[in-house]
């Protein structure tokens, strides 16, 4: 998720301009795996004056064609990349526009995908998520193991759109479930099925509630698991009264798959009267 902001003096022409992004783009993709399409630029033109270097600084002579070329990156490529990104930006850009190797002057940083937001208020790391799991299911082969970013983006869409297929393949067979006794749909389960019909509508359905509606308010990663906090709005059948419900459910992980799921509830809220 490569980032570029590029400075040149004033007076180019469109062409020029094309060639200088162009040639960026190409060096990306052949040295850094940028994919074509995550294409962000922005190009600042300079007064005389507004650009101030050492010509000759560890480096030179430079001219007036001097360029800038600062990337933030999501992802830490190495020592070993970086050097031939940079050796092939220097050579593509002087084929065309004819920017003088001297004249390239590149500063690379690097920052966490949660530190992006492509649109929509959506953290990088859920479009990343969706993104590896999308590839993952249009492959053949089952995956032994899955990062804590994808399994953190599948629970986020199961608790809020009840969306079952990416979490499936993340369960493994064995997996224990536990609710609250004192719940009507409460007890210890084994295996993936009991996970699935629980989520297939609201948890404890029509019998129990009125309306449920869910607001992940957190995942938080401590000692092989994920922690999924909640605030729910809910009309309980018992009582007919709106209640606020905070709960917490606790997935074991192990091995990148999900090898428990545990809940704990304000079982009141579903079963006791009205406060």
């Amino acid at each position: 998720m490569p980032f570029v902001d590029i400075s040149l003096a004033r007076g180019k022409t469109p062409e020029y301009l094309q060639a200088v992004s162009r040639a960026v783009r190409d060096a990306l993709v052949a040295e850094l795996d940028m994919k074509p399409d995550d294409d962000f630029q922005l190009i600042h033109q300079h007064e005389p004056g507004e650009m101030v270097f050492h010509r000759t600084f560890r480096g030179g002579p430079r001219t007036g064609d001097w360029i800038v070329i600062r990337i933030t990156d999501g992802l830490e490529h190495g020592t070993r990349a970086k050097r031939r990104f940079y050796r092939t930006l220097a050579r593509l850009l002087h084929e065309n526009p004819g920017v003088r190797p001297e004249d390239v002057f590149v500063m690379m940083s690097f920052t966490s995908p949660e530190n992006f937001s492509f649109d929509g208020g959506i953290i990088g790391t859920d479009v990343a998520a969706a993104e590896a799991l999308d590839a993952a299911g249009k492959a053949p082969e089952v995956r032994a193991a899955y990062t804590t970013a994808e399994l953190t983006y599948a629970l986020t869409e199961l608790f809020l759109h009840r969306n079952r297929s990416l979490i499936r393949p993340m369960l493994q067979d064995d997996m224990v479930l536990k609710l609250p006794a004192s719940l009507p749909y409460g007890g210890e389960f084994t295996g993936i099925q009991p996970f699935e019909d629980l989520f297939v509508g609201t948890p404890g359905g029509g019998a129990v509630w009125e309306s449920f509606t869910v607001h992940v308010d957190q995942v938080i990663e401590a000692d092989g698991h994920l922690l999924v906090q909640l605030t729910n709005t809910a009309v309980p059948k018992s009582t007919g009264t709106p209640k606020v419900i905070e709960n917490l459910w606790l997935f074991e992980v192990v091995g990148g798959r999900i090898a428990g799921a545990q809940l704990y509830a304000d079982t009141a809220a579903a079963t006791g009267p009205a406060d």
